[in-house]
């Protein structure tokens, strides 16, 4: 545990709407003032865990670019129709030990289909429509981007030795209309979860 001390200097008028804020009433006007420098001591304690995970993609480093293959429009025939499927790892180390960590994926960077639950592709003159990128665990489940309940859980050991799961991103027709030929590119956040 940590104490942390912290002082503000403050003038009658700050004191007043400080005052006021805490008890509730509204001061329309301030008729007292300090005559010197005002002080108030606020003393902040707290708990600060720095055990966090190490993210590792592919076995190289937390920020690393998926690059799926170039494939024929033909090759998504219809909405709901997958190819160029690639799979990718992501490995927690340095963990806390013997804790459940659920990694999910988030649109922090980037838009998310909330009907597919897919990521969706940047948009502009050179890129492809009608086509998202699907992210799958390596059970094959889906996951569903911004739903930590379809992340991935970790199982820490208490040894806290390393925890390595496979998942894939593949192209993804959407909508009625024909997938065009263009540019795919889409970008996901990985967020953890401590249990």
């Amino acid at each position: 545990m940590s104490l942390i001390k912290f002082m503000i200097k403050s003038d009658g008028c700050l004191r007043a709407k400080l005052l006021g804020a805490l008890t509730g009433t509204l001061f329309t006007s301030v008729a007292w003032g300090c005559t010197t420098d005002c002080a108030i001591t606020v003393n902040f304690t707290g708990v600060y865990n720095d055990e966090t995970c190490n993210v590792i993609i592919n076995n190289v480093s937390n920020n690393e670019t998926v690059t799926l293959p170039k494939i024929s429009t033909t090759a998504l025939q219809g909405s709901g129709s997958e190819a160029g499927s690639v799979p990718f790892d992501i490995t927690l180390k340095d963990c806390p030990a013997s804790r459940t960590i659920t990694a999910f994926f988030n649109s922090s960077a980037n838009a998310a289909d909330a009907t597919t639950g897919n990521l969706i592709n940047a948009t502009g003159e050179s890129y492809s429509n009608n086509v998202q990128i699907r992210l799958r665990k390596e059970d094959g489940s889906q996951v569903i981007i911004d739903d930590s309940t379809s992340g991935q859980n970790y199982v820490i050991s208490s040894s806290a030795e390393q925890v390595t799961h496979g998942f894939s991103a593949s192209y993804y027709a959407t909508g009625n209309a024909t997938v065009t030929a263009g540019l795919v590119m889409a970008i996901a956040s990985i967020e953890l979860v401590y249990k």
